[in-house]
């Protein structure tokens, strides 16, 4: 474990903690201080939200200055920005849910949404992840097998008590942080302009959604060059 980060990377809870192994090793080239949140084993947690928020207050080991999340990280980005206590923080929101505090993660959804993953649930539970889609859909976002492989090995299945937990309103620390979208591919456009009203610092990058995986450098360069911004 690093002493003193100045970056913690949260995954998607919907992944794991693989999807970042690509961009850290970039970050840390570029001479970035980095830690990684593990979300997996805290789907369990009587209270998800609780839990990464401790988990990420316990593995900083001293506030980090950006906190990056992916996807559906982004609705836990708040309370975790108010668990690791930095007065100065940047907030990044990689292609992410933007935060929906007084309301669940099925709560957020649109109607038509929030049905379709009531019904994809069996017995309390999501299927992985990687089942969602086509596996051909898949294959077009991760060409490379080994890559395909390491990101896709051993996601989740999430109690629906994560999805249907509803979300606390922030606090003083998500308040004073700059807020930062980075949008990576065209599925999160909306999004980027929902963040955009919303008053945060919004740059955009022609790719995926697993970008951080499959152009590494590419992602290293719009997030330090936005941070510098």
């Amino acid at each position: 474990m690093l002493a003193e980060p100045t970056m913690l990377l949260v995954h998607s809870p919907l992944l794991t903690s693989a999807t970042w192994d690509a961009l850290r090793s970039h970050l840390e080239a570029a001479g970035r201080r980095v830690a990684v949140l593990d979300l997996r084993p805290l789907v369990e947690s009587p209270s998800f939200h609780t839990a990464a928020c401790a988990a990420a207050a316990n593995v900083t080991h001293g506030a980090p200055t950006v906190i990056v999340g992916h996807s559906r990280a982004g609705a836990y980005l708040p309370g975790i920005a108010d668990a690791v206590g930095s007065d100065q923080l940047d907030v990044v929101f990689l292609d992410a849910r933007l935060p929906h505090p007084g309301t669940s993660w099925v709560g957020s959804l649109p109607p038509e949404r929030a049905t379709w993953l009531r019904e994809m649930a069996v017995s309390g539970r999501l299927p992985t992840w990687d089942t969602w889609f086509p596996a051909d859909s898949l294959a077009d976002v991760l060409p490379d097998p080994e890559q395909r492989r390491q990101v896709l090995h051993g996601p989740p299945e999430l109690s629906w008590k994560v999805v249907s937990e509803v979300l606390p309103t922030p606090g003083k620390a998500w308040d004073s942080a700059r807020r930062i979208y980075l949008q990576l591919s065209a599925a999160y456009q909306s999004t980027a302009e929902q963040a955009v009203e919303c008053g945060y610092l919004v740059r955009r990058m022609d790719a995926d959604h697993l970008a951080m995986v499959t152009q590494p450098a590419m992602v290293t360069d719009l997030l330090l060059s936005t941070l510098l911004a």
